[in-house]
């Protein structure tokens, strides 16, 4: 929502040189109703098969491509970084036009007939999926449910707000699930009692990144606003930013751009929500930027954490 209101502006201040196309992988009625409540100027098309996602290699959204008249990328990358005084410098070099119509290939596919939307009818419900994989968990919220579908090791991973590297499994327990729970539920504890798995923890020492909380002094919700139903996050190559989050999760994703398990000192965090906008591909500025905006001391040193180990139920 962000980067379509963001890029929205730009294409206004350049009407005749400048055209953006948004790209969705989703079911059509679903961006049909999405659009229904937030109206856009952009354009809005289906990725059929997600053909140009895979062609252009894209696995983080929002993600664009800049392409010239004779269909050269000229840039790429989060549209979030993508400046005013970049569009300039390339319309600039860039002074042939022709037709969208000419450059972008659109088609109409014969409409299928999609499935509407599951709602679970159970508070726990998981399926194994087989000959499935995904390359990035889907985890989203559906109708007072938490929505996963990945191997078993992601789910666990997310579920603890911990890496990959911190859950322990073989590889054939590592299966492929979808996975509905009611919001506020244990979804460990569920899955696990399904799968007659248990779950063991250990500490281990490592370089970890270590966050003092004592002195916090966190943003409200009122610093960013994206609208509702939207992404709770935008990650990018410099920066995470998060409208109405709490403090575990963008810690973990903190972590995970650093692949540094996350270690807190000081007291418990609260539950409430906050925007957040950290500053993560230059260490030190990372640091300053979250003491000054934050109160929050992070800082990498030796450590313990704790893995997570899977293994089947003994009798």
């Amino acid at each position: 929502m962000y980067a379509s209101e963001y890029l929205g502006v730009l294409q206004k201040q350049f009407p005749d040189n400048f055209y953006v196309v948004s790209l969705s992988e989703e079911n059509p009625d679903i961006v049909k109703r999405f659009l229904k409540k937030n109206p856009t100027d952009l354009a809005v098309s289906i990725d059929y098969k997600g053909e140009t996602f895979k062609d252009n290699n894209t696995r983080v959204l929002p993600y664009g491509l800049l392409i010239n008249a004779s269909g050269t990328i000229l840039w790429k990358g989060s549209p979030t970084d993508f400046k005013k005084s970049d569009l300039v410098k390339y319309l600039r070099q860039n002074t042939k036009t022709k037709e969208v119509n000419k450059v972008l290939k659109v088609q109409e596919i014969k409409r299928e007939v999609f499935e509407a939307d599951y709602i679970p009818i159970s508070d726990f419900e998981i399926e194994q999926l087989k000959g499935e994989t995904y390359e990035n968990l889907v985890f989203g919220h559906i109708s007072g449910y938490k929505h996963y579908k990945d191997n078993l090791k992601s789910i666990i991973a997310k579920e603890h707000n911990i890496l990959l590297s911190q859950v322990k499994l073989d590889d054939d327990l590592n299966k492929t699930y979808e996975v509905y729970i009611k919001k506020g539920s244990n979804a460990t504890f569920q899955i696990l009692e399904e799968l007659k798995l248990d779950l063991f923890h250990t500490q281990t020492k490592g370089d970890v990144l270590s966050i003092d909380i004592s002195g916090n002094k966190y943003w409200n919700t009122d610093q960013i606003d994206w609208g509702k139903d939207t992404a709770e996050y935008l990650i990018d190559d410099s920066q995470i930013q998060g409208d109405n989050v709490t403090f575990k999760p963008v810690m973990f994703q903190l972590a995970s751009v650093l692949n540094l398990p996350a270690v807190l000192k000081g007291d418990e965090p609260n539950t409430d929500l906050h925007d957040w906008q950290i500053h993560h591909r230059f260490y030190n500025l990372m640091q300053s930027d979250m003491l000054d905006t934050y109160g929050i001391i992070a800082s990498k040193e030796l450590g313990t954490y704790k893995l997570y180990t899977i293994r089947k139920k003994t009798s």
